[in-house]
This record gives C-alpha cells, structure tokens and sequence, in this order.
C-alpha cells in the first residue's frame, strides 16, 4: 500500500486496524441487537395482544414501544460503538508500538553502519586518488599509501566481522556452551589485561571468589565480554585511576560488578549504551565503531544472563553482569 509521504505509515496502519476493529464489533453487536431488539419486542407484542386491547390501542402501544426500543438499542449501540473506536486505537497503538520502535531501530542501524563503512572506503579512494594523480610519486609515498589502503582495509574488515557476529547472536543460542569455572577465567582475563592498565599506572583491586564457580557458557565468548569490559574501564579511567571487580553469589547467579574510576557516562545518553554505533565521546576521540557494547550485552543475553550500566559523570562507571551458575 502505497502512502503519501507527508503521512505517518503507522498512523495509517493504526487507523486500518482500529477499522478492522470497529468493523467486526458493529458486525458482532449489530447482529445481536437485532436478535435481542425483536426477542423483546415479539414478547411485549404477545404480552399487550393477549391482555385484550382495543386492535387500535394495541398497535398504538406496540409502535410507542417499538420506537422507544430502537431509540435505547441505538443510544447504547453508538456509546459501545464510540468505546470500541477508543479502546479499538489504543490497543492498536499498544500493539504496534514495539513494531515502530524496531523498526526506527532498525533505520538507524543500517544508517550507521553505511556511515561507518563509508568512512573507510572514502579514506582509501581519496588517498588512491591523490597518490595517482601525483606525477612524482615515488616508490616510499606509493608504499605509504598502500600500507595506509591496507590499514583502512583491515578496519573495514575487523567492522564488517563485528556487524556478522552481531547477527550471528541474534539467534539467542549459546553454542558450543559447556561447564567452565567462571571466575578463573575471569582471574586470567584480569591478569592478561594487566599490563596494559600498567601502561596507564591504573591500579586493580580484586575481589574474587577462591573457590570454582561453575557456569555453562561459551569461554571464547565470555572472555570476549570481560575483555571488552575491562578495555572499556582501561580506556576512560584516567591516569593513576582504579578499577575494582568484585564478585558474588546471589540467588543461583553469579554476579560480578567492574567498577572504575574513569569519565562515566552522563545521564542523559546511558539509556543508549547498548545500541549499535552508540559512542558516548561525540568527538569520537577514541577508537572503535561503538559495537562492543552492543556485542556484549548479546552474549550475555545468550547465556541467560543480565548486564546493567550505572554511571555518574566524573564519578565513574559500575558494570553489573549476572549469569546462572550450573545446577
């Protein structure tokens, strides 16, 4: 169905379905007024007949009646009818307002990954270009230029990797998911993160459990979450700055929390931090596509776990992820 453009598709789609609502309820309550409207008046007919009325006063008092009826059946038919159109729209905004929402999410999607797979290939075209137009192009500049294509190429590649494993999580399937100790995985991720936190003189206080904690789940991809976690706090905890993981037990899920000292996140975008292409620094200051928080919390997801983010600005940020232990 085609629709101007100056029209909200999902106005339309709502008017149609509320429509459709409408319509069956006047089928429905039409079709039972007049089996209801002609059940009364056939008895009240036989009632006045078999009192014994003049013939004349009889169809004088069953033409009041009849009228009286239709004028009540029609009052309360248009005040349900009038329900129905209210209650109709709402339930039809209720149900497609997910729809809409995956839908704008969806666009923005596919708007963001063309701009950030753009970026690339407009480097490598516009250095291609300028390399070939230069008629002293020597052997050095023509190399340079090859190694930075090469470069651009290998981001290009790493992003549209990240896009493929995004959809490949979309399943919500843990695969090739077996029994692992949870926080001596965590221990080496900790310890092979080390010593680029020591780049940064930022400090780890640790908290960890001694004992085995046993979660099904994909090793290659938990420590993939917890990498991409700790790099996260490494990268905005700022010079001499702390970063404290801790862990528990609560209620048959493991819990462990990362908290940093870094820039946090303000208020007013934290809501966004999971969508895809998402950067909280609108400079784009620091590396990235803005994908591995997006990457992160499918993982997690598929493992039937929880992630949360709580951040205050200046203040620091709290990562909360929570998995099931084995039964």
């Amino acid at each position: 169905m085609k629709l101007n453009n100056k029209i909200d598709e999902f106005f339309a789609a709502r008017l149609g379905l509320t429509l459709y609502y409408v319509i069956t309820a006047i089928v429905i309550l039409g079709g039972s007024s007049i089996i209801i409207y002609n059940a009364i008046l056939s008895n009240f007919t036989q009632s006045i007949l078999e009192k014994g009325f003049d013939p004349y006063i009889s169809e004088a008092i069953i033409a009041d009646a009849k009228s009286i009826l239709l004028d009540r059946f029609v009052t309360i038919d248009s005040i349900i009818i009038l329900s129905t159109v209210m209650v109709g729209f709402w339930l039809t905004n209720r149900t497609l307002k997910p729809i809409k929402i995956n839908m704008e999410k969806q666009k923005r999607f596919i708007a963001d990954a063309s701009h950030e797979l753009r970026t690339p290939t407009a480097v490598i075209i516009s250095g291609l270009e300028v390399a070939l137009s230069n008629k002293k192009l020597d052997f050095p500049l023509a190399k340079k230029t090859l190694e930075n294509a090469l470069e651009e190429m290998r981001e290009f590649s790493k992003l549209s990797n990240t896009l493929l494993d995004i959809s490949k999580y979309d399943k919500s399937i843990c695969v090739e998911c077996i029994p692992i100790d949870i926080n001596g995985l965590v221990r080496s991720i900790i310890e092979k993160s080390k010593s680029l936190a020591f780049t940064k003189r930022i400090n780890f206080k640790i908290k960890i459990i001694d004992s085995p904690i046993i979660v099904i789940s994909n090793n290659i991809e938990l420590s993939r979450v917890f990498y991409n976690i700790l790099d996260n706090a490494i990268k905005y905890t700022p010079p001499g700055g702390i970063i404290f993981i801790s862990d528990k037990i609560v209620l048959g899920q493991y819990v462990i929390t990362f908290n940093d000292s870094g820039i946090g996140i303000p208020k007013n975008i934290i809501h966004r931090i999971f969508d895809p292409f998402f950067r909280g620094d609108a400079s784009r200051s620091t590396n990235g596509a803005g994908l591995g928080l997006t990457l992160v919390k499918k993982i997690i997801e598929n493992h039937r776990g929880t992630i949360s983010i709580k951040s205050e600005e200046n203040k620091g940020t709290n990562v909360i992820i929570s998995l099931p232990i084995a039964s």
